[in-house]
């Protein structure tokens, strides 16, 4: 059985340069998939490159200025 790698709460922040609270957010709204383990959130590195990949954390673009 293969030991699967999964990352912190703390990892994604680090990865994503974004707070803990916004990590939590994206995972209550389903966007980014994470699983509980005992208290602790983890995310899978699949998981978190398929997030960056469908931009799910993006903002909506500004409106250019005229």
């Amino acid at each position: 059985m293969a030991t699967q790698i999964l990352l912190t709460v703390q990892q994604v922040m680090g990865r994503l340069q974004v707070s803990d609270e916004t990590i939590y957010r994206y995972i209550r709204q389903g966007k980014l998939k994470a699983v509980h383990v005992g208290s602790l959130w983890r995310i899978s590195p699949e998981d978190l490159e398929d997030f960056v990949k469908s931009g799910s954390g993006r903002n909506k673009p500004m409106e250019r200025l005229q």
